[in-house]
């Protein structure tokens, strides 16, 4: 008796301190329901998908992108559970935070599987899956919506690889491992390339140390895995409804890839503990190539440390520790780009991508990324330090696995790590702000229910890359003809009738007002909607002042003096539809 009450304790305390350790990592991520959102912009984007997926019980878009149904270009796999929480009735912030938070559990407790299955005593499991959740790579991310779940995901995809390979080829490994795939490819693009290739890795290193029986490994083994990268790359193809994706100029690729100070010294206004000890460096994007997200998200220094650490220790697995130390070389060397950097800053009035006369030292790594498929769409090099920083965390979880108690050295360095990885105040509260917008931004758009009728075809004009429009439009379960997303846009445009071909994109010119009655009176669109505000920034930072009243305004007048049309004006947009058995004068 006593030792079943011991038992129940151990588990009721063990599932407890899981379950604060997981809500620390969703706070750190910003995805607490009813608190947070990690993010407004790509948060929008993808609600817009997910109420329309609700909308139409499809895995397509029917409200915005017409003529055609739209497929969601990435992020498939957390639209979907966000479309089902906005069916039951959960408000439009907390279905996505909630989908976020429902896709960072499994990624928690894939990680703590991974440490488990290599060994791994059950509270250092938990410890090392807190510390991967908390790494900054994973929410700076968020801005780029799932692309951050992908790169949480990763110790749970390689949990799944390690089981078939390594461990227990059986039929369960084997659907776990299809599984993962198949997530992978509908989450998100880079995190698929980072669990082929480190996957490859374990099977090369697997092969040359005979650590599996080599017939085993090529004619059990190796089938299931290129069957199950196979199949859930064709699934995506027939989606999305590309069999090739083109790739990107190697400008792109220099310009992304990461400087290598960018790994060992953080920017300040990112992390917590840098910043108060003066440890971080102030970085402008107008300084450096590519973007902000460059420099912001490749810090990686305290998992460096902890996998050297593990490295000068004696490991139970030497063959796998070769595995992590090669997958880890591969991640920070790719995330270099196709040239060498340090301390590589952009010259004055040059644009942020990068010619080959500034790249200091090449790195070799061009022929990937300008013909190998896959390889070549990985245009943000950078990203792939989230699988460098994989391979240093697999590492460190390799060093615990091996050893039935912790020192102090390891565990100190597993709590300064996590403590290391607390986002600064202005990020918490910055996640806080996006579910107020998000909150204001739906109450807004079902102030305009009355103004449509549901199934309405729509043109919000002059077109642009129209974020807003994607909710928008699913909220109120109108068809709009804009779409967020410039491949979205360019496929969409693709099927557009003449009426809406006679339109540039953001421009407007002498003849919008006639081509505007001219798309109504042909019957292509019920509605003419003109915006008085940006709906790419208006759905990244709300509310949005409506920067285009003036240059507008004058359109909207004459297209009011034809009298051929009601207009409806508001603060934000002129709505414009033909009135009742009007005729528009010849020509």
């Amino acid at each position: 008796m006593n030792e079943t009450n011991g038992t129940t304790f151990y588990k009721v305390g063990f599932g407890l301190l899981a379950a604060i350790a997981l809500l620390f990592a969703l706070f750190v991520n910003g995805a607490l329901p009813g608190l947070m959102v990690p993010t407004t912009g790509q948060a929008i984007w993808t609600l817009g998908f997910a109420r329309s997926f609700a909308n139409g019980f499809s895995i397509y878009a029917t409200n915005f992108g017409l003529p055609d149904p739209a497929p969601i270009s990435f992020g498939l796999a957390a639209a979907l559970p966000t479309a089902l929480f906005l069916k039951i009735g959960i408000s439009t912030a907390d279905a996505y935070s909630l989908a976020f938070a429902l896709w960072f559990a499994i990624a928690f407790y894939g990680a703590y599987r991974f440490v488990r299955v290599i060994g791994g005593k059950g509270g250092i499991s938990l410890l090392c899956a807190l510390l991967w959740l908390t790494v900054p790579v994973i929410w700076q991310h968020s801005d780029y919506s799932m692309t951050s779940l992908g790169i949480a995901l990763l110790p749970a995809y390689f949990y799944a690889a390690l089981r078939l390979v390594r461990y227990e080829p059986d039929l369960p490994s084997s659907i776990l491992f299809v599984a993962a795939a198949l997530s992978a490819v509908f989450m998100d693009g880079y995190s698929f390339m980072m669990f082929a290739s480190g996957t490859a890795v374990l099977l090369l290193v697997a092969f040359v140390s005979r650590s599996v029986k080599r017939s085993e490994l090529l004619y059990r083994r190796l089938p299931i895995v290129a069957a199950g990268f196979a199949i859930s790359y064709l699934l995506y193809t027939i989606y999305i409804g590309k069999a090739a994706f083109e790739g990107e100029d190697l400008d792109f690729f220099r310009a992304f890839g990461s400087n290598v100070e960018f790994f060992f010294i953080p920017t300040r206004g990112i992390l917590w503990l840098p910043d108060l000890f003066g440890f971080s460096a102030d970085r402008q994007e107008i300084n450096y190539f590519g973007d902000g997200s460059v420099f912001n998200a490749s810090f990686a220094l305290v998992l460096i440390i902890a996998a050297i650490y593990s490295l000068v220790t004696k490991s139970p697995d030497a063959r796998l520790k070769v595995a992590f130390l090669l997958i880890t070389l591969c991640g920070f060397y790719m995330a270099l780009g196709p040239s060498f950097k340090l301390n590589v800053l952009r010259p004055e009035g040059v644009g942020a991508l990068m010619p080959l006369q500034y790249a200091p030292w090449r790195t070799g790594t061009e022929f990937l990324s300008s013909y190998l498929p896959g390889f070549n769409n990985m245009r943000a090099s950078y990203r792939w330090v989230a699988l460098g920083m994989f391979g240093t965390w697999a590492l460190l979880a390799l060093h615990v696995a091996g050893r039935r108690a912790q020192s102090g050295i390891t565990i100190a360095i597993i709590l300064a790590s996590i403590a290391f990885n607390i986002p600064t105040y202005a990020i918490v509260a910055a996640n806080a702000d996006s579910r107020q917008a998000i909150v204001g931004m739906d109450d807004y758009i079902e102030s305009l229910r009355p103004i449509f009728r549901p199934s309405e075809k729509v043109a919000f004009l002059p077109f642009r890359n129209d974020f807003f429009v994607n909710y928008m439009a699913s909220k109120l379960n109108i068809r709009a003809y804009n779409i967020g997303g410039d491949k979205n846009l360019a496929a969409a445009m693709a099927g557009w009738p003449d009426t809406m071909r006679a339109f540039d994109l953001g421009a407007t010119g002498p003849h919008f007002g006639s081509n505007v009655l001219q798309l109504l009176k042909k019957g292509d669109a019920d509605v003419a909607v003109i915006p008085y505000m940006d709906l790419l920034w208006a759905a990244h930072a709300w509310p949005h002042a409506p920067e285009y009243v003036e240059e507008m305004q004058p359109y909207v007048d004459e297209l009011q003096s034809s009298g051929v049309v009601d207009i409806t004006r508001t603060e934000n947009f002129a709505f414009v539809r033909l009135k009742p058995n009007a005729r528009l004068p010849a020509g």
